[in-house]
């Protein structure tokens, strides 16, 4: 619901029941349209590899680039800045960001569609790409609206069938003879799907863009902007990254980069559901005034306890399971995903509580001087290193910037808070070490491929079970019972909400 003026309920605060009810829901739906959409991606990627060139995805490559970099620049975080304040926005004041977003995302499209039109055919591909921007922008008070409310059952649903909208659109146009204009109007269709979808489930109705009340929305703005240099901050060390790599490295070892990541992309999705809610739902605590160091303490051990089985497993098994599904050639990329684990293990539980409690306390300035020191530390060792020993050392550097960043939030967490940060992560982080380190010595002992690596995963996943039953009981009892909670609420349909509510 958008209030057109002040309320009885100024800030339109969900019930706690409501609250998590939509947070174990959108837990469910975010993490199961996660996994549909790697599945769907993955095979998908692979029917278009066969029937394109690899000219065609490489133009579609810069055009992706390009509107990353674009939408970094051009959202300016106000729809980030309108969820984490306390008071409802105004129906004034989702016209005046949607046109705020218009004119940023419109004008960064025509300027990146008129250089890129520059180069001929393959820039008028790139340039018809850059109409996603402005069609994207149109959800932005849909998504205020949701995610203020904690719908994200909704928001990852329509982004989810946007996703497969996009690849049976490409899909068939390129069956249809579109080449790769297929995957440029493809990329255009989900803009105008999603964008849609969001307008359709949130049910705000037309709003027009206006740019009236934009100097009422100065702290709105402020905070957006420090919202969206995190947000640019961690596109550029991706980028900066991959170059520094393939200087310094070649080709080859990016490739090898590229494939250690793609393999990343399960576990990593792992930690995505949990910070999806999590500023939404840090914003409702805060604005109960309520204390969340026990929320932050039991997110930090739920979130390490399910990722570990699955990193500490992963970790053991890739140093054979790559070569022995992708070929000897393929080895080294193995070497890469353990120390990617690690730092993820490390830094991932913390990031999940802390970032969504900083953002919603309006200080993402914390958050950027994590990154910034974590790439510093990241290319200080991977690029150091990489001449000594090989692709490895991009690992090694991920995992080092990855203790900086987990260093960093901590601090922040008990220098805000009551809560103990480490004091949740440190047991489990220990256990899955003890088990990954277990897991690769067997799988060392066994003759290389993929027998060893089963015998890898299998040792390190069942000496973390055990070891979490021996020491870490009630936390294994907590993540069981999120899990039940994510199912029953996922499944269960949305219950109406008490007469009076917001949301």
């Amino acid at each position: 619901m958008i209030s057109d003026g002040p309320s009885e309920a100024e800030k339109g605060l969900l019930p706690r029941d409501v609250l998590r009810r939509r947070v174990a829901s959108g837990v469910f739906f975010v993490g199961s349209w996660g996994v549909v959409n790697l599945v769907v991606g993955f095979l998908g990627s692979i029917a278009l590899a066969r029937m394109l060139q690899p000219r065609d995805f490489g133009i579609i490559a810069i055009g992706a680039t390009l509107t990353m970099f674009a939408t970094s620049l051009s959202d300016g975080g106000i729809a980030s800045g309108l969820i984490r304040r306390e008071e409802e926005p105004l129906r004034a004041e989702l016209r005046t960001a949607l046109g705020l977003q218009l004119s940023i995302t419109g004008a960064l499209a025509a300027a990146a569609a008129f250089v890129a039109a520059l180069f001929g055919s393959s820039g008028l591909v790139v340039a018809f790409m850059m109409l996603a921007l402005p069609l994207a922008a149109l959800q932005a008070p849909a998504r205020v609206v949701l995610t203020r409310a904690v719908r994200l059952r909704e928001v990852a649903s329509v982004e989810g069938i946007a996703t497969l909208a996009y690849y049976g659109w490409a899909v068939g146009g390129v069956l249809a003879g579109l080449g790769v204009w297929a995957l440029a109007t493809g990329v255009v269709f989900k803009a105008l799907a999603s964008t849609v979808g969001m307008i359709a489930v949130s049910r705000v109705g037309a709003i027009r863009p206006s740019l009236r009340g934009a100097r009422e929305l100065r702290p709105v703005i402020a905070f957006g902007v420090r919202f969206q240099g995190v947000s640019l901050a961690g596109v550029l060390r991706e980028q900066g990254l991959n170059a520094g790599v393939g200087i310094i490295g070649g080709v080859s070892t990016l490739g090898l980069f590229s494939l250690a990541r793609r393999l990343l992309e399960l576990p990593v999705l792992l930690f995505e559901p949990l910070h999806r809610v999590s500023f939404p739902f840090m914003t409702h605590v805060l604005a109960a005034r309520e204390d969340p160091a026990r929320l932050i303490e039991r997110g930090i051990a739920i979130s390490a306890a399910a990722s570990g089985l699955v990193l500490c497993a992963t970790a053991a098994a890739s140093p054979e399971l790559v070569p022995g599904l992708f070929g000897e050639q393929w080895r080294e990329a193995g070497l890469i995903v353990p120390w990617i684990c690690a730092g993820l293990l490390v830094a991932g539980p913390l990031s999940v509580a802390a970032v969504g409690f900083l953002y919603a306390r309006g200080e993402p300035s914390v958050v950027l001087h994590a990154i910034l020191l974590h790439t510093v530390l990241l290319y200080a060792v991977a690029f150091s290193l990489l001449p000594v020993v090989g692709p490895a050392a991009i690992g090694m550097g991920s995992c080092a910037g990855a203790i900086v960043d987990a260093a960093i939030m901590a601090r922040a967490l008990s220098a805000r808070t009551t809560a103990r940060p480490l004091r949740s992560l440190l047991p489990v982080l220990a256990i899955a070490a003890l088990a990954g380190l277990a897991g690769t010595a067997l799988s060392s002992t066994a003759e290389p491929g993929l027998a060893a690596a089963a015998i890898g995963a299998l040792a390190a996943g069942g000496i973390y079970l055990a070891a979490l039953a021996i020491f870490r009981l009630d936390t294994m009892r907590e993540v069981a019972r999120l899990l039940r909670q994510a199912l029953r609420n996922g499944l269960a349909g949305e219950r109406p909400l008490p007469a009076g509510t917001a949301g």
